[in-house]
C-alpha cells in the first residue's frame, strides 16, 4: 500500500490548486475582456474608424465656437448690475440698433446659415447682404449723431464722427457678422455629420434638425458674442482713438 499524504502537504496542495484555478480564471477573463476591445475585422473596424471620425470632426468644429460662447458669458458674468443701471442712466435713451428688436436683424446672415441645409445656394449669402445693410445703417446712424449733436468741439466734429462710425462699423461686423455666423455656420456642420453617421433613412424631420438647432441657438448666443465684440473692441482699437475723442470732448 501506498503511503498516506500527510495533513499538512494535502493542505498545500489544495491551496496551490485553488490559486491556479483563479489565475487561470482571470487570464480568461483578460483575454475575453481585450477581445472586446480589440476591433473585430471587416465592417466592425470600418465602424470603428468612421466613430473616432466623427468625434474628431465634431471636437474640431464645435471647440472654437464654444470658446467665444464661453469667454463672453464670462465676461458677461464679471459685469455688476451697478455698471449696467449707471451705463443705461449715462445713455438716457435706448439704442435702436442694439437695445431692441431690430438688433436681431444683424443675425440674418446667421439665420441663412442655419437653413443652408435646405436653401438653395444664393440665399445665405443674400442673408449675408442683409445683414450688411443692418451693419451700414447702424454705422450711419452714429456717425449722424455725432455730427448732429454737440458731444465733441466743432473743430474735431467730422473726424469725431468718423471715429464713432467706424467704430460702430467694425462691432457690428465683429458681433453680428464674424463671431455669430462663425458659430452657427459650425453648429449646423457639426449637426450634418452627426446626423449622417447615424446612416439614418433620410426624411424631411431629419433634413430640419440642423436649421432647427441653429435657429434655437441664436437668442442664447446674442448676448455673449455681443460683450465678447465688446471686450475685442476695447483691448485693441479703441486703445488707439479713445485718447483723441477724449480730448475733443466738449466740457
Amino acid at each position: 500500500t501506498e503511503p498516506a499524504t500527510p495533513p499538512l502537504l494535502r493542505v498545500r496542495s489544495d491551496a496551490e490548486t485553488m490559486v491556479m484555478t483563479r489565475r487561470r480564471l482571470f487570464a480568461v477573463a483578460i483575454a475575453a475582456v481585450a477581445r472586446g476591445f480589440q476591433a473585430p475585422a471587416g465592417r466592425s473596424q470600418g465602424r470603428v474608424r468612421m466613430e473616432a471620425s466623427l468625434i474628431q470632426t465634431v471636437a474640431t468644429e464645435a471647440s472654437v465656437p464654444m470658446l467665444f460662447v464661453t469667454s463672453g458669458q464670462y465676461f458677461l458674468s464679471k459685469k455688476s448690475s451697478a455698471e449696467t443701471v449707471v451705463e443705461s442712466v449715462e445713455e438716457g435713451e435706448k439704442d435702436l440698433y442694439r437695445d431692441t428688436p431690430l438688433r436681431y436683424a444683424g443675425y440674418a446672415n446667421e439665420v441663412g446659415e442655419a437653413f443652408r441645409p435646405l436653401v438653395p445656394g444664393w440665399v445665405v449669402p443674400a442673408s449675408y447682404a442683409v445683414a450688411i445693410a443692418y451693419v451700414s445703417a447702424d454705422t450711419i446712424d452714429k456717425s449722424l449723431k455725432v455730427l448732429e449733436g454737440d458731444k465733441y468741439v466743432s473743430e474735431a466734429q467730422a473726424r469725431c464722427a468718423a471715429i464713432e462710425g467706424l467704430d460702430a462699423f467694425l462691432w457690428q461686423i465683429t458681433a453680428s457678422v464674424a463671431l455669430p455666423g462663425f458659430t452657427i455656420h459650425q453648429l449646423v456642420a457639426v449637426a450634418v455629420a452627426v446626423i449622417d453617421a447615424a446612416n439614418l433613412e433620410p426624411s424631411p424631420v431629419l433634413d430640419a434638425i440642423p436649421t432647427a438647432l441653429g435657429l434655437l441657438t441664436i437668442p442664447f448666443i446674442v448676448s455673449p458674442l455681443d460683450e465678447l465684440a465688446e471686450q475685442i473692441m476695447d483691448a485693441t482699437l479703441r486703445k488707439v482713438w479713445s485718447p483723441f475723442l477724449e480730448s475733443c470732448l466738449v466740457d
